[in-house]
């Protein structure tokens, strides 16, 4: 997620609102809970301890710097993952307080390969934790991707308009404008498996296969209709 809103918060507040959004996962499977700060080497590794006063003073140490070079326009960044067995871990990084007009605020989630969101079960949890992570966050843009689709558009935006669609976007009001509500509203209208609530836009009820040939028409379709006209 790309974060948008004012650049002027103090330390204090960046802490308190990167807190409670991380925070959110807690409330889901431990899979998907940020448990261990990323460390340097595996003996460093040990269980979080989430608590705000714990998670302020290991953001406060996260400010970006290089050497005796600290760059406070730049924000502050952490990093955890969810499990000590790889392919059940999920990672997440976050960069809270960059004032640099270069550059966005950003969350990033990056799901275990265990988790399968061709199931149903699966997709609508994960549905769900976007939802609340769009409310909380309030980003400028927003998506749930596969890599293999990351891969294929080498990036997520170009200038202020995303490069494709993926299988759930979040699309500010600036972005909703790019694209046009008219061409957003004649897809929903024209497909019953997509929906546009609240600024998301979520393609079906699962994740998009691209092994999947009905899933990838209907991505070429979407990717073309509004983005390339």
């Amino acid at each position: 997620m790309e974060k948008s809103g004012k650049k002027d918060k103090d330390f204090e507040e960046i802490a308190k609102e990167t807190y409670e959004i991380l925070k959110l996962f807690q409330e889901y499977p431990q899979e998907l809970r940020p448990n261990y700060l990323t460390a340097k080497t595996k003996k460093d590794i040990k269980k979080f301890d989430w608590n705000y006063e714990n998670f302020r003073s290991t953001l406060k140490n996260g400010i970006n710097k290089e050497g005796k070079n600290i760059f406070e326009d730049l924000g502050y960044s952490i990093s955890f993952f969810s499990s000590l067995s790889e392919k059940d871990s999920c990672g997440f990084r976050i960069l809270a307080g960059n004032k640099n007009e270069k550059f966005y605020n950003v969350l990033v989630v990056n799901l275990s390969v265990s988790l399968n969101l061709y199931e149903k079960k699966n997709a609508d949890m994960i549905k769900e934790l976007f939802e609340e992570l769009v409310q909380s966050y309030t980003p400028f843009w927003g998506c749930v991707s596969n890599k293999a689709l990351s891969r294929k558009y080498g990036k997520f935006l170009e200038g202020n308009l995303p490069t494709t669609v993926h299988w759930m976007n979040y699309w500010s009001e600036e972005i909703i404008c790019a694209i046009g509500m008219k061409r957003i509203q004649n897809m929903v209208s024209v497909n019953s498996a997509i929906l546009f609530k609240n600024g998301i836009f979520t393609i079906k009820e699962t994740a998009i296969d691209i092994e999947n040939d009905e899933d990838i028409r209907l991505h070429e379709e979407l990717h073309k209709y509004l983005f390339l006209q």
